[in-house]
């Protein structure tokens, strides 16, 4: 990460977009990869599914996955100092999954999308915070020309209601702490 990123307050937003769920949601999930993000696997979609669930959902990752002791102690030495202006000392991005998932609405469909940073380790900022304002910018500027955005609204709490971008449903079904 740059070390003149800011993390932020962004955890989440719930846009209703005019476009079918799964069209909206890979909509979505291409504008996190063009920030970064790398996709998860299936299980988020194999669970949703033998649930019964209405939502479908995707999860993705920023980060590495397990820091280790070591790099945790030389990320938070070299972080305030100039060498981590150097491209190859910069510190890793926290790590931390974004759930975006998606689902049939009066006007097409609604998508909610969250992060969890780790709460593991020695990174304790919102990395993903500005990466993901600007995946739900590109998602924005997709629809809004358009007149298909809806809505948008951020978010800074899901309940945990079984919804896939809850806490509760990231941590027991994808083992996230």
């Amino acid at each position: 990460m740059s070390p003149l990123s800011v993390g932020g307050m962004t955890r989440g937003a719930r846009l209703v977009v005019r476009e079918r769920p799964d069209a909206a949601l890979s909509a979505l999930v291409e504008a996190l990869r063009a920030e970064r993000f790398d996709v998860g696997d299936d299980r988020v979609s194999r669970t949703l599914s033998a649930r019964g669930s209405e939502w479908i959902a995707q999860d993705l990752f920023i980060g590495a996955p397990a820091p280790t002791w070591s790099s945790g102690i030389v990320d938070a030495a070299l972080q305030h100092t100039p060498l981590a202006f150097v491209p190859g000392l910069r510190r890793r991005a926290t790590p931390t999954v974004v759930v975006a998932s998606a689902r049939a609405h009066d006007d097409g469909a609604e998508l909610v999308v969250f992060s969890h940073p780790t709460l593991v380790g020695w990174a304790i900022s919102n990395d993903a915070a500005p990466l993901l304002a600007a995946a739900l910018d590109r998602v924005e500027a997709q629809y809004a020309p358009a007149g298909r955005l809806v809505a948008r609204e951020a978010l800074w709490g899901i309940p945990n209601d079984g919804a896939p971008t809850s806490q509760a449903f990231v941590r027991d079904e994808l083992g996230w702490r």
